[in-house]
């Protein structure tokens, strides 16, 4: 399958090389847009694989708006500059870029920088799920116990027979555990006051 790159580039004579050397490499180059052009909207319209960005230097504004971009929709980011800055660096990174690259676009580099991108990419987008999924745990570990918490001084139950009658409750209404403790904490706030 042929990736479908969106490129951003604020010269238009270097822009000519970039296009040239991504064909030749293989990549379909869905749209070519300056810095000033909306980015979200090229993403909607084109719904590239891969994004890339070569600029002189980034500033501050565009990483915000990659921030914004990279929630909304996620994918590779690979950034050339023309100067390093070590400090635009880790904003850059900060903000979703895959990779990031000082001293500007090589033709012949191009190919494995964006296989590294997608790999950047990908490991990031698996650590970032599984570190949402053990948030979602822990906070559904909490509700559940503050909920054995509550049927434990309530019912005057131990802490295995509060679990099992969570599991019960959460069996029967073919619900998941966390939602029949979040229901039994609220009851409890609406008795409470």
């Amino acid at each position: 399958m042929q990736l479908r790159l969106l490129v951003v580039d604020e010269n238009p004579e270097r822009s000519d090389v970039v296009l040239a050397g991504l064909k030749e490499a293989g990549y379909d180059v869905v749209a070519t847009i300056s810095k000033d052009d909306d980015l979200r909207q090229s993403i909607k319209a084109h719904q590239p694989d891969l994004i890339i960005i070569d600029l002189e230097s980034p500033y501050r504004d565009y990483l915000e708006d990659l921030i914004t971009i990279n929630r909304e929709n996620p994918r590779p980011i690979a950034m050339f500059v023309a100067q390093e800055d070590n400090t635009l660096i880790s904003e850059a990174i900060e903000t979703g870029v895959s990779i990031y690259v000082a001293d500007g676009l090589s033709p012949k580099m191009v190919k494995s920088i964006l296989q590294i991108a997608i790999v950047q990419f990908t490991k990031f987008r698996k650590l970032q799920e599984e570190l949402d999924k053990s948030k979602v745990a822990l906070a559904d570990r909490k509700v559940v116990e503050r909920a054995k918490g509550l049927l434990m001084a309530h019912k005057g139950l131990t802490e295995e027979e509060a679990y099992h009658f969570l599991r019960k409750l959460a069996m029967d209404q073919n619900k998941r555990l966390a939602e029949i403790a979040e229901s039994i904490l609220s009851l409890a706030q609406l008795f409470k006051g």
